[in-house]
């Protein structure tokens, strides 16, 4: 991917990408040198004779080196890493009795110590060697390293908001139909300003505090509505979601397009004439102006099914402003984007949830009722053959509603012969957008309800790809495979398997998906009929009048300047990231071990350096603050207390220090070889996350 992209690109744009990777391998290297720098110092200054510096490890003798009075110093072959080789200390405690025979001296000696064995005998060592230091002393030498990553992981921080650090901040963009965030009304526009004590938060102290949270105890936060400048107190509840607890919340965009792309290939937004570019800023929507990016959805939402004269701004400044540049104004025509379909009409599930202060709430419908009409039609499968509704379109059948409905509503509680209720609701206008990922439920944002759809076929579209295929009513859907086509390479690649049932409730976001995709792209669909299990393959089309809002334009994230007004303040901010990024590591140590957190979270070598080179590419201060982040976790990691690491080295001393004589040295070589097998498998495990995340 890196040659092609340097291939295709500009001189500058290589110079660029050489730049970021050489920026990247050099932080990182960074971080590992203060490491070992500070095992070395203290070393020096503790009279150990140190033999080797290296960075990175020098495995079968590969490695660059030269050697400086005593110490030879060099850069190993396998760059994850490194060491610093003391006379008379191996991390490997099978070679114990080498390094005891190689720093024993005689009684009269020059420099003659005098240590305990693990028996209790005593052996007079070599006073320059690791061996001959007092506990106290070897605890410093051990844990200096730990101690510089965290002081360097302040000066990072430290460097960066004098720079001027930029962040996300907690403006609502969309809600996940059913998560905590949706139940509560948050809307787009609306802002959190306070989480627990922290005021002014960014996006990454929200995802910290939501997914690392208690969840009985929820998280107390402040939000500022919408045109209001009163702080509303609101206490959230995360939910596991997947593989980590979440509130269902994303952080809202501006009207500028990506600064490196402005819109995904094959979409209409990417085939309009004149084609937009990186940086655009949309200014009106059919000469509506439009300054936020609620108003810019509430124009999408209103006329997805139109074509649409798109008003942007390019380069330069506003040309009101004093000594300006004045920027470009153009307008272009943007088709709309019909959803892709297969036909299939699904079976209607329950309510999930219902939101607050919206129509379903104060017309008392509650989780578990089920709506099986509107109207007096109902939805999916009707008798005699009578036309039905889809439960997958009708959150725009009521978003276009202008008077009350009667729901038809079996609740949650019936007995068997109930009959089931007539509900009055008057929908309410919908100028957002409501879109489920992941294990989400459907939403009708009219009604303010979330509800289930289950992967039984109930009817079949005539002439659409489902019936082509050969669907049919009573089909259990049990997975899905969809191939996207790349349309430069003009090659298809399959997406990982989708698995539904009643543990995977994905249909929703199957089916968005699905909507999404270009002409030529493809579904692969695993049904179960009766006892047989068939195999069909469709390739999606548009069969209804449902259309995208989003037409494939990119958007530019709301991003704000820390504002720092003096070097404390500076300082300040720099000591609060490094505390924030200490114990970030520590409770997503706790947290995974309760299992509130997946190992799959986990990242290894590949996601280090790929994320490095992409932040480091970005913006200097972002890197900065990731070198802060990555200094605080090698502290953290390396001080637990697992043999070979810092902490378990600090553990043996602290025994050797509470009973005056080294521990035995065959439970030690026990204790390293368990250490030794959980770090390597620990290692396999994150590198196999590394290569599913960042190449499948």
């Amino acid at each position: 991917m890196g040659l092609c992209l340097i291939a295709s690109t500009s001189l500058m744009d290589g110079l660029g990408v050489v730049l970021a990777a050489l920026t990247a391998a050099a932080g990182l290297g960074f971080v590992i040198f203060v490491h070992e720098l500070g095992h070395f110092a203290v070393a020096r200054m503790c009279g150990v004779k140190c033999e080797k510096f290296m960075i990175g490890f020098d495995f079968w003798g590969l490695k660059l080196s030269r050697k400086l009075g005593e110490t030879e110093y060099g850069i190993g072959v396998f760059p994850l890493g490194g060491y610093v080789k003391m006379f008379g200390q191996d991390d490997d405690p099978g070679r114990t009795a080498e390094q005891i025979e190689a720093s024993t001296v005689t009684e009269d000696s020059d420099y003659a110590v005098a240590k305990k064995n693990p028996d209790g005998s005593t052996r007079w060592v070599d006073g320059r060697s690791y061996q001959a230091k007092a506990v106290w002393q070897r605890m410093l030498i051990i844990s200096a390293g730990v101690v510089m990553n965290v002081i360097f992981a302040a000066v990072f921080a430290f460097l960066a908001f004098g720079i001027g650090v930029e962040y996300q901040p907690c403006v609502v963009g969309t809600t996940t139909p059913g998560s905590p965030a949706w139940q509560a009304g948050l809307e787009s526009g609306d802002e959190i300003v306070r989480i627990g004590d922290r005021t002014e938060p960014g996006f990454d102290h929200l995802k910290r505090d939501v997914s690392l949270a208690d969840l009985e105890a929820g998280v107390d936060f402040g939000v500022k509505r919408r045109g209001s400048d009163t702080v509303e107190s609101l206490r959230l509840y995360p939910k596991k979601t997947g593989s980590m607890a979440m509130i269902g919340m994303a952080t809202s965009n501006e009207t500028t397009l990506n600064k490196h792309k402005a819109a995904f290939p094959g979409t209409a937004a990417a085939v309009a004439e004149p084609p937009f570019e990186p940086s655009d800023r949309i200014t009106a929507i059919n000469g509506q102006p439009v300054t936020t990016h609620r108003e810019l959805t509430a124009q999408l939402v209103s006329l997805a099914d139109k074509a649409i004269e798109v008003t942007v701004q390019r380069g330069g400044q506003p040309a009101s402003e004093t000594n300006s540049v004045a920027a470009e104004t153009l307008t272009v025509t943007v088709a709309p984007t019909p959803a892709k379909r297969l036909g299939l009409v699904m079976t209607m599930g329950p309510i999930v949830a219902v939101q607050q202060g919206s129509p379903a709430e104060a017309a008392g419908l509650e989780a578990g009722d089920k709506i099986t009409a509107i109207d007096g039609k109902p939805i999916g499968a009707a008798p005699d053959g009578e036309p039905s509704l889809d439960p997958l379109t009708l959150p725009k059948l009521l978003a276009s509603t202008t008077g009350p409905v009667t729901l038809t509503v079996v609740r949650a509680d019936s007995a068997d012969g109930d009959q089931p209720e007539a509900i009055e609701v008057t929908p309410r206008p919908v100028t957002w957008e409501e879109a489920p990922s992941g294990s989400a439920p459907m939403s009708a944002p009219a009604l303010g309800v979330a509800y289930t759809i289950e992967p039984t076929v109930v009817s079949v579209v005539a002439g659409s790809p489902a019936e082509a295929a050969g669907l049919m009513p009573g089909d259990s859907i049990a997975s899905a495979v969809v191939s996207t086509m790349d349309p430069k390479k003009k090659k298809a690649s399959a997406g990982s398997k989708i698995k539904f049932g009643e543990a995977k409730p994905v249909w929703p976001a199957f089916t968005a998906e699905v909507a999404r995709l270009l002409d030529g792209n493809s579904v692969k669909l695993t049904i179960q009929r009766g006892e047989e299990t068939l195999t069909k393959t469709l390739e999606p089309a548009a069969i209804d009048d449902s259309y995208l809002v989003g037409r494939g334009f990119i958007y530019m994230p709301i991003l704000r300047e820390r504002e720092i007004g003096s070097v404390g303040e500076q300082a300040s901010y720099a000591l609060d990231r490094t505390w924030f990024s200490l114990t970030t590591v520590v409770r997503f140590l706790q947290k995974l071990a309760s299992q509130q957190v997946d190992a799959s979270n986990l990242g290894g070598p590949i996601t280090i350096l790929g994320s490095a080179y992409l932040i480091a590419g970005e913006d200097l201060p972002a890197f900065l603050l990731f070198l802060t982040m990555l200094s605080a976790n090698l502290a953290v990691l390396n001080f637990l207390p697992i043999p070979v690491l810092d902490g378990g080295h600090m553990v043996f001393l602290a025994y050797e220090g509470l009973t005056g004589r080294p521990a035995n040295e065959k439970l030690t070589v026990v204790l390293h070889v368990i250490g030794m097998v959980l770090l390597l498998s620990l290692m396999i495990y994150v590198t196999k996350n590394d290569i599913v995340n960042w190449f499948f």
